[in-house]
């Protein structure tokens, strides 16, 4: 009896000690999203054509920035966050107090909203017709972090 124990032993420990081999992620599908800005444009389509000319984005962007500007030509950076929780979802959205603020002068003026805004129409404008349409406000991106963090980002935009 006690030489069928002592290789029964010998078993138990080699393979209690091995590792298991780590199992493949599951397959990942490319990520189709929308930043909160392109949510933003696409609300500013006033006729319902589901596509956004440049009139219609100049005059919601102005009705945004008055939404918490009033009658004031500048706004403070809690204003802003005041304006991004209204208008993008969230104070954290971007753009943010860094993308507006071009002269460092921790107020943003009406001038440097509509300039920062004019940069982005031009970015998403890829086909530069002057006018937003869905697929312009949209971005195909690779596989989004788990909630644990080990699916690596993928190669999509940053952020607008």
């Amino acid at each position: 009896m006690r030489y069928l124990i002592a290789p029964l032993l010998l078993l138990a420990n080699t393979t209690a000690g091995e590792a298991k081999p780590p199992s493949a992620p599951p397959p990942t599908r490319p990520t189709i999203t929308a930043s909160p800005v392109a949510l933003m444009i696409a609300a500013l389509d006033g006729n319902g054509d589901l596509r956004v000319t440049r009139a219609e984005f100049d005059a919601g962007v102005k009705r945004s920035f008055g939404d918490v500007a009033g009658s004031k030509t500048e706004i403070s950076p809690i204003e802003l966050d005041r304006w991004a929780a209204r208008w993008l979802g969230s104070s954290g959205a971007l753009p943010g107090l860094l993308d507006f603020d071009s002269d460092g002068d921790n107020r943003i003026s009406w001038t440097e909203f509509a300039a920062r805004f004019a940069a982005i129409f031009a970015a998403f404008d890829t086909n530069n017709d002057n006018v937003l349409d869905r697929s312009e406000l949209i971005s195909i991106g690779g596989p989004r972090p788990d909630p644990g963090g080990k699916t690596p980002r993928g190669n999509g935009p940053s952020p607008r």
